[in-house]
């Protein structure tokens, strides 16, 4: 750590007397929602964060999105307008080094270590910035922040809209936050008694709080046997239902079916692991059957590193299907059902991972000129065969990866194939929550994909065919 502070401005992208080692992290593999939990050991100098409501009001409602299994707001960093994740399972708040339009204060380079990495991650450090969320309704003007300068790390790419940084743990230590799921909306009270709901409604689950952190104790049901008071860290950045070090839990084995394939892009490349699906999972009175479970490799993660007893996380596949408030000061959840809690697992049923890539030129057939014009003159007949375009730049979606074996890979589809249309419609009209979506759709629901190779369209047919079944 750089003891020393610029008193200037710094642009990300442009930074001035920051010192670059050059070095790069020769192991840092896990999923790209997980990694973030990670790497930060905090800084000791770094404030706690004091929040001020706007007009002295005792609680305020955020709009948020929920795209991919992943939460957003909207953040104003010293007066820039940016998107960020709400993330339980990163202590501070983070920023990407991709923005290249938000000027920090106090600025010093930094070393980021973690689970994984050996001689750390070069970044920096900023502090006293002003925070503000939502239409400035809660503004912390002191924030202290970390940012990854490593340009590797672009969780955009993965989400299909921009993210510019994760807004971690530490929000939720002095207040009451109330996430609800179904409504896309987030609610901060200044204390429980300025909370709106009933809370014998609720059921209340005790967290551990370790370095700020949430933590449950849940039972895990697998191949016969019962993992009980299995403590799993409560992930809100993690997009699956439920993540398992297989090394943490004795005699614990992954039980066929399963599946081997990319889970995630690190430091140093790419993520593999396992998913299967197990028996079931209880979390408090809620008992989860058959829900799928990722493994990261054991090259991915240093066992000695985790919080003790911790063997995995719960994710936002779980979380979801809950009205949850957090209460960090009694260190305890409360949980509700909501209407999403019937909804089925989500899974990749094609064997493909895409990514959005930036943006292209689409043209599109809009029309034709009309056949004729009539005037007091008469009427004039168009003999042409002229076709009205509409050009517009769209997102773009590339093939990251093919799963071996699965109905896209026999199909013929291939790595760094440009997704072109998906069941007929462009693919540049679409998000990339719903091309997955169309990719997670049903067993044995059929798919007509084009891609563009080079310079030509390659089109494909197959059916969808779920990796893990049931039976």
């Amino acid at each position: 750590m750089n003891p020393n502070f610029s008193d200037s401005f710094e642009t990300i992208g442009l930074y001035r007397n920051v010192p670059d080692s050059g070095a790069r992290s020769p192991i840092f593999r896990l999923f790209i929602t997980l990694f973030l939990s990670l790497i930060v050991q905090s800084y000791t100098g770094v404030r706690a964060q004091q929040w001020d409501f706007k007009a002295n009001m005792n609680k305020v409602v955020i709009p948020i999105d929920i795209t991919n299994h992943i939460i957003m707001l909207p953040i104003q960093l010293n007066g820039e307008p940016l998107t960020f994740i709400l993330d339980t399972g990163v202590k501070e708040t983070m920023l990407f080094g991709a923005v290249d339009s938000a000027i920090l204060r106090n600025v010093s380079s930094y070393n980021f270590q973690g689970l994984g990495v050996d001689q750390g991650i070069q970044g920096l450090l900023s502090l006293d910035n002003v925070l503000a969320l939502g239409d400035s309704i809660l503004t912390d003007h002191h924030h202290d922040l970390y940012v990854i300068t490593d340009s590797t790390i672009n969780l955009s790419k993965n989400i299909g809209v921009p993210i510019h940084g994760v807004l971690g743990s530490n929000f939720f230590q002095n207040h009451l936050i109330r996430i609800d799921y179904v409504r896309k909306k987030l609610h901060v009270f200044k204390s429980l008694g300025d909370l709106d709901k009933d809370l014998s409604k609720y059921t209340a689950v005790k967290l551990d709080l370790v370095k700020d952190r949430p933590f449950v104790d849940i039972t895990i049901s697998s191949g016969g046997k019962l993992f009980e008071n299995s403590r799993m860290l409560v992930d809100l950045g993690n997009s699956d239902p439920l993540m398992i070090f297989p090394t943490t839990l004795t005699d614990y084995k992954i039980s066929k079916p399963y599946v081997y394939e990319f889970l995630g892009q690190g430091f140093n490349g790419n993520i593999y692991g396992k998913r299967n699906r197990i028996d079931g999972v209880t979390v408090a009175k809620w008992n989860f059957k058959r829900l799928f479970v990722s493994y990261p490799d054991t090259n991915s993660y240093s066992a000695r590193r985790l919080v003790e007893r911790r063997v995995g996380s719960i994710g936002n596949q779980i979380m979801s299907r809950f009205d949850v408030i957090f209460d960090y000061a009694d260190s305890v959840m409360y949980l509700r059902k909501n209407k999403l809690f019937g909804d089925p697992f989500n899974i990749d049923m094609s064997g493909l991972e895409v990514r959005h890539v930036g943006f292209s030129w689409l043209k599109s057939r809009t029309g034709t000129k009309p056949l004729g014009t009539t005037s007091n003159e008469g009427t004039t007949i168009n003999l042409s065969n002229d076709v009205l375009y509409q050009i517009e730049l769209v997102p773009a979606y590339v093939i990251q990866h093919v799963r071996i074996g699965s109905p896209a890979y026999l199909a013929g589809v291939k790595e760094g194939d440009s997704i072109y249309k998906i069941n007929g419609k462009y693919a540049g009209k679409m998000t990339l929550e719903s091309i997955k979506g169309k990719l997670q759709a049903r067993d044995q629901y059929g798919v007509s994909l084009e891609v563009k190779r080079g310079d030509e369209i390659v089109k494909f047919r197959f059916k969808l065919v779920d990796p893990i079944p049931l039976n």
